[in-house]
């Protein structure tokens, strides 16, 4: 009995050896797709969200919501905050000592401020084990405003959309043919806005209408397409193994200038531009030739402008070439927008997010934050299809996808289309946009533009006082040889310096 009790013992410890040896990769297999390590514990998460028009689903029993509570065994508390206080509202609540678990930071220097006091935790260890996560960028996207070797934040994937469109029915009207991407070039953008300013091409016996417009408070002046012709920096460009910025550029400056004074007295430009804030009404008038869009949004503004004039339509042209071949479309960088994760977040809390997240842009996560909850948000009809329900037409259309839309998202290009999308539409609004793609325009100083302090101190101030002269040139104020000493000026206020820093930061990269 006592040789049978001792053997007995021996093979209970021997297994309990052998299961303590399990690799613990087995034990947590499976956990990126939802399947969680420990199940049934409950994690609280807070977000804190910049929202936008309609603001944020007024509390959080939002379907998708519970859904990904229940999913995942989290509470999640999102707060949405408009993204006009958002700033303002961070900082009091990081004066509190106590951020949310996770936050959207749209801002790149109060990022890379925060980054240096320490605030954010640090992703990089972490991010093997979550390769729909890891997908979602390119490396150097990932490493954009980090420091080497460190990843404080999940990069938001930005998309090229815009580029020129033009009045299709108005060319028809005055029988000038719609030009090719080889045949468009500055010149033939002046004749052709010309046009639509002198030749009334509304058809209302009324000089009323003006070939384009542009937005007096944007440093672009919204119209990057034209700044890309003259061979203008969008900000920055490199030359030489330098980076330029934009203000100092005295030639290009002065051709642009040129153009788009002529364009202002000859009334081809929007004599209204200075006070503009937005091209929704002024495109949905009827009154403008050229349009700075996006495809849905030209979607919508042909809509608009059939109520008023039926057989109005804006189409997509390549953007207008300058003399030296320059031409582009702005295009946003992957990158300068993060999610975060506090470092406050403990192990378990912060697996669980980045579970969450690493289902959150698998092609299963797209499918219910983009397009909702099937018999909730949309359902097939008699024939097959999909459409909305009656529930998501009294919401509104879009409203199903702010986690998608306005917190983190995969790099398709199909972000804004949906089950129940037109086919046809959606496969012109992905097309368009892999058009605008075609030519970049990009700001290369991105990664660096932060690094400078001068830049953070004085930039915004610099900056502002550079455009009111570009303005005034514009509108006749001042002659176009103001410019150089709109450039001197900012060169000596800080300017230089700001150069100085971000070449530095530029060479440290390399």
């Amino acid at each position: 009995m006592k040789r049978m009790l001792s053997m007995i013992m021996i093979v209970s410890v021997v297994l309990g050896l052998i299961v303590g040896c399990t690799p613990t990769g087995q034990q947590d297999a499976g956990t990126a797709s939802g399947d969680n390590g420990d199940k049934d514990k409950k994690i609280k998460i807070d977000m804190m969200i910049a929202s936008w028009k309609g603001g944020g689903w007024p509390d959080n029993n939002h379907p998708i919501i519970k859904h990904i509570n229940e999913k995942f065994k989290v509470d999640l508390q999102i707060q949405w905050v408009p993204n006009a206080n958002f700033a303002e509202k961070l900082n009091v609540i990081a004066a509190s000592g106590k951020l949310p678990d996770v936050i959207r930071m749209d801002s790149p220097s109060l990022y890379l401020k925060w980054v240096e006091q320490g605030v954010f935790l640090d992703l990089k260890p972490h991010l093997a084990e979550y390769s729909n996560l890891q997908s979602i960028a390119k490396p150097e996207e990932w490493a954009l405003l980090n420091p080497k070797d460190q990843i404080f934040g999940i990069p938001i994937y930005a998309t090229a959309q815009n580029t020129i469109y033009v009045r299709e029915d108005w060319l028809a009207k005055l029988d000038i043919p719609i030009p090719t991407a080889e045949e468009f070039t500055i010149d033939k953008f002046y004749e052709i806005a010309k046009a639509f300013t002198t030749q009334d091409p509304d058809g209302n016996g009324k000089n009323d209408t003006y070939g384009f417009s542009a937005l007096g408070n944007s440093s672009l002046l919204g119209i990057p397409e034209l700044f890309a012709a003259f061979g203008l920096a969008n900000g920055w460009k490199e030359e030489g193994g330098r980076l330029i910025p934009m203000q100092i550029q005295s030639d290009e400056w002065k051709a642009f200038l040129s153009f788009m004074s002529r364009a202002y007295k000859e009334g081809v430009l929007d004599k209204d531009f200075i006070t503009n804030t937005n091209f929704n009404e002024k495109y949905a008038q009827g009154k403008v030739g050229f349009a700075d869009m996006h495809y849905q949004f030209s979607q919508q503004t042909n809509h608009q402008l059939q109520t008023i004039a039926p057989g109005a339509k804006f189409v997509e042209l390549a953007p207008p070439m300058g003399n030296d071949g320059s031409r582009g479309n702005s295009t946003p960088t992957s990158g300068t927008i993060k999610v975060v994760l506090s470092k406050d977040v403990d192990n378990e809390k912060r697996d669980r997010i980045l579970q969450l997240f690493d289902w959150w842009v698998s092609p299963e996560g797209e499918d219910i934050l983009k397009n909702g909850i099937e018999n909730i948000h949309y359902k097939k009809n008699s024939s097959g299809a999909y459409e909305m329900t009656d529930e998501l037409k009294a919401e509104g259309e879009g409203r199903q996808s702010l986690l998608w839309n306005w917190v983190l998202r995969n790099n398709n290009n199909t972000f804004n289309t949906y089950k129940w999308s037109d086919p046809t539409w959606a496969k012109e609004m992905e097309q368009s946009i892999h058009n605008a793609g075609k030519y970049p325009y990009k700001n290369a100083s991105d990664a660096y533009i932060f690094s400078s302090k001068t830049y953070l101190e004085k930039g915004a101030s610099l900056n502002e006082s550079f455009h009111k002269t570009v303005i005034e040139i514009i509108a006749g104020k001042k002659p176009i040889e103001s410019i150089d000493h709109a450039i001197a000026e900012w060169k000596s206020n800080g300017g230089d310096k700001i150069v100085e820093e971000v070449n530095a930061a530029f060479t440290a990269s390399k």
